[in-house]
Parts: C-alpha cells; structure tokens; sequence
C-alpha cells in the first residue's frame, strides 16, 4: 500500500510540479513571451518622481482628452475608456461614399471580439449638427451596435475635428466632397493606458492605422487585437501575482 502510494506521489509531482512551476514563473514574470504591439506618435519627456526623487523620463505619446455624447445620452470620455481597449474611426450618418462599407467592416471586429468585454469601439460623428443623440440611435440600431460596446458619438464640431489630428486622422468640412465632409477612412487601436497600437506592415514598417476599406488591413487588425488581448490579460495576471504577494507579504508581517 506504502510503495502503490509512493508511486502515486512520484507521479502526482512528475505531472502537476512542471505545470505548476511554468504558471508562476509565467504569471509572475515582467516580460512577455510574445511579440507584442508597437507604440505610435511621438514621445514625450516627463518628470517621474519615485521613492522622493525626481527624474526625467519618456513616455509614450497619449490619445487627445474628448468627452463626448452617445447614442444612448450617456458622457463617453477618453477617462472613462482607461482601462479597455478601443478601436476609434470617424464617420457621419448620412455619408454616401466611405462611412457604409467602413463601418461594416467595424461591425465584423465587433462581433469577432462581442465576447470579449474589456474591447470597445468608438465611432465619432463629423457631423454633429445632423447627428443628434436620436440621430445616432436610430443608426447604431441599424448596424447591429451592441449596447454598452460600440458608442456612436456627437458633440463640438470644433473640438472634434481638433481631436480627430490627435488620432492621426482627419475631419473637416468640404463642400467638394461627398456629404459636404472629409474624414480618414482610418480605424486607430488604443490601449488599456490610452496609448495608439499596431502591428508592423510586410516590410517591417509600424502600421500606425489600418485602413477600413482593405479587407487585408482588417484581417491583420483582428489578429492585432488579439494580441493587445493577451498583452493586457498577461499584465491583469502580473498585477494580481503582484497584488497577493503584498497582502501575503503584509500578514506576515501583521
């Protein structure tokens, strides 16, 4: 019985202590075992102070502040989204060229990524004359916009188009183009800190947008997402690891 239970144990240990071992030395460690997205924009220099010292240090560049209007008459700010990650494009409800075929392929990485809850999307109006809140609703409705997942929103012309440049696209009046406005067909990943991602082109190149109307470029946006996904999951798994080893640390103590 003694020697049946002894080798129960060896064999517990040879099939449990690897997998073990593998798990925390993964969840607890500061890098990652994958390739993961760039940073685009530029950096900028910042004072860090750590422990009663001040240094500087470089950060990367940030999305613009905005505090907009949804379709559902809620305030949608870029303070509110820290913490998810969100894809952003430009549009307005009565676009006759680019907005339909764009903003159907935004409804495809809705629903690839529907069940994963910390993803939003951020589809921002030029025309925020016509697109009211009712506006907005009744449009979201159309393309199948999930309730709580993809904002359509409204609010100051001006500061709009201001904050369009910040997301490295465009928006603006234009009596020449279709619908009387000019936007980038540009879809802009943002991260959990709120910092612009993206994968690299075939030549090695940083992609900075993808391009909403290349089915290519949505593909490797998906695949791009994924990988922002698993880059945040793993840095949750490393702040819990952290997180417990203080509490466990401080009864120790206590």
């Amino acid at each position: 019985m003694n020697q049946k239970l002894s080798k129960g144990v060896v064999l517990v240990s040879i099939l449990i202590l690897p997998f073990l071992a593998y798990f925390i030395f993964v969840y607890s460690a500061e890098e990652n075992f994958f390739v993961t997205l760039d940073y685009v924009g530029p950096k900028k220099a910042v004072q860090v102070n750590e422990k009663g010292e001040t240094r500087w240090d470089t950060a990367y560049y940030t999305v613009p502040d905005f505090e907009l209007t949804s379709q559902d008459d809620s305030v949608v700010s870029a303070q509110k989204l820290r913490g998810q990650i969100y894809l952003v494009n430009f549009f307005f409800t009565t676009c006759p060229s680019i907005c339909p075929a764009m903003n159907y392929q935004v409804k495809q990485v809705q629903d690839r990524f529907k069940g994963y809850e910390d993803f939003k999307i951020v589809s921002i109006s030029v025309d925020p004359e016509h697109d009211s809140v009712e506006v907005l609703k009744t449009y979201a409705k159309n393309m199948g916009a999930m309730d709580g997942r993809w904002y359509f929103l409204t609010g100051n012309q001006d500061e709009i188009y201001t904050m369009a440049e910040g997301f490295f696209s465009n928006a603006m009046e234009d009596a020449e183009a279709d619908g009387g406005y000019l936007h980038s067909e540009n879809l802009v990943l943002v991260d959990w800190d709120g910092h612009i991602r993206s994968g690299k082109d075939d030549y090695g190149n940083i992609k900075g947008v993808y391009n909403s109307l290349s089915t290519d470029e949505i593909n490797s946006l998906k695949d791009d997402i994924k990988v922002l996904i698993a880059e945040y999951e793993k840095k949750k798994s490393v702040d819990e690891y952290r997180m417990e080893k203080e509490r466990k640390k401080a009864r120790q103590n206590g």
